[in-house]
C-alpha cells in the first residue's frame, strides 16, 4: 500500500482550500505541508489523520495498492483536477480524452 499524495491534493482543491488554508487546518506548518503534497516527504499516521478529518474522506482514499503504474494513476488525477477548473467549452473538448485515460487506469 502507498500514500497517493496526487489525491490529497485533488480532495484539498475540490475542498477549495489553498495548501495555506489545509496547513492552518490541520496544524501543520506550511512547508511541511507542502513537502508532503508534493511526495517529497514520508507522511507521518497522525498528519494523515488530520489531513482525512479536515477533508472528509476515509483513510482509504488516501491509501491505494500498486495494481498499476502510479505514474499513469497520478497524471490522471491531475488532469481531472484541471479539467475541474475549464469552462463548460473546454470541459467538452477535452472530456472524451479524460474518459478514455480512466478506463485505461481501471482495466
Amino acid at each position: 500500500m502507498q500514500f497517493n499524495n496526487y489525491k490529497l491534493k485533488a480532495a484539498r482543491c475540490l475542498k477549495g482550500y489553498s495548501v495555506e488554508e489545509m496547513a492552518r487546518r490541520t496544524g501543520i506548518d506550511v512547508h511541511a505541508y507542502w513537502r508532503i503534497e508534493s511526495g517529497k516527504t514520508h507522511l507521518k499516521v497522525h498528519h494523515l489523520l488530520k489531513i482525512a478529518t479536515v477533508l472528509e474522506q476515509p483513510l482509504t482514499y488516501f491509501v491505494e495498492e500498486n495494481e498499476m503504474p502510479t505514474d499513469l494513476k497520478d497524471r490522471v488525477t491531475e488532469l481531472l483536477i484541471l479539467l475541474d477548473r475549464l469552462d463548460d467549452k473546454a470541459k467538452g473538448q477535452y472530456s472524451e480524452l479524460i474518459q478514455s485515460l480512466e478506463s485505461v487506469c481501471v482495466t
